[in-house]
């Protein structure tokens, strides 16, 4: 097994979704009878923080479908030799008993 980063989830998230949370806040808020540019601003701020959000967890999605995948390779590796190891064990060539 290789060593790499740990999953910080809350670290990589914590920032871009309290920024999210106040962006939201402000446009919930917001009053439709006058004009408020600082609201749209704040939904174009809560936008880039979702399309922030979900590039970071692609980037985990990624990693995590990639070590997956080299787990079970390991897993098939290591039954493919102990069925090797049991045929040999056995006296058989063919795989059958």
């Amino acid at each position: 097994m290789t060593e790499s980063q740990p999953y910080d989830v809350y670290a990589k998230l914590e920032d871009p979704v309290g920024v999210l949370s106040v962006a939201l806040g402000q446009w919930e808020d917001r009053d439709d009878s006058k004009p408020q540019p600082e609201v749209r601003r704040a939904a174009n701020v809560a936008m880039d923080a979702i399309d922030g959000i979900l590039r970071d967890l692609y980037v985990m999605r990624a990693r995590l479908v990639g070590e997956i995948r080299a787990a079970d390779d390991d897993a098939a590796a290591r039954v493919d030799a102990l069925l090797a190891a049991r045929r040999d064990a056995d006296g058989t060539t063919d795989g059958q008993s």
